[in-house]
């Protein structure tokens, strides 16, 4: 017997409207209704359940469904949108952003984040049959996109979201004219009662030059 299987599977369970989600793809990237070909599940991780949405063309769109142990709901959806269009920015091969919904209160009925799906074959797929020349150079390539991502620099230690996503009277740093630092969205700061702590999450100044964002 698996431990806590009924459990895993109850935070899992995700109820959405599938109709409301093929219109919101297709919205997002300017594409007719009459062009989807398809909606399959591609993936599932702790947080989120992967699907691709297919056009009759062969493009396709990612949609990411947060599960409902997904915490803090509002900020951790804008705090990823805010941090992918900054990497985006900073020229860090991520995806694009297409549409989100910061909470569940949405046509879909539940949180979601519409993503570019990146072209290309998983490293894992191809890393055992690389010679060791070519294994040299993907490194190289890798080491090269942390060092771009890790010399960005923060004014605050904190989250990362798009100054809409924030409400008027929550305490942000600007770090652009558009990005700024919030509270954290950290998991571990509002799981389950902690949520419920009037607690300051943030954010903090930092004596640092280059402050630490969750």
């Amino acid at each position: 017997t698996r431990f806590n299987e009924e459990l895993r599977r109850a935070e899992r369970h995700i109820k959405f409207d599938v109709d409301a989600l093929a219109r919101a793809a297709c919205d997002s990237v300017g594409r007719h209704l009459n062009d989807l070909a398809s909606i399959a599940k591609l993936a599932e991780g702790g947080f989120n359940r992967i699907l691709q949405v297919t056009f009759n063309d062969g493009y396709a769109v990612l949609a990411r469904l947060h599960y409902k142990t997904t915490v803090p709901r509002h900020h951790t959806v804008a705090s990823e949108a805010a941090t992918l269009a900054l990497l985006h920015a900073h020229r860090v091969p991520v995806p694009k952003v297409f549409a989100y919904p910061p909470d569940q209160t949405n046509a879909v009925g539940a949180g979601y984040m519409l993503l570019e799906k990146l072209e290309g074959t998983p490293l894992s797929d191809q890393w055992f049959s690389m010679d060791t020349k070519t294994r040299v150079k993907v490194m190289r390539q890798i080491v090269d996109m942390e060092r771009r991502f890790m010399s960005i620099q923060f004014p605050a230690s904190g989250s990362l979201y798009h100054h809409r996503d924030l409400h008027s009277s929550q305490h942000f740093i600007p770090v652009s004219d558009d990005i700024v630092v919030g509270p954290t969205a950290q998991h571990e700061w509002w799981y389950r009662e902690r949520a419920s702590l009037k607690v300051d999450r943030g954010p903090c100044k930092s004596s640092s030059r280059n402050a630490y964002i969750h």
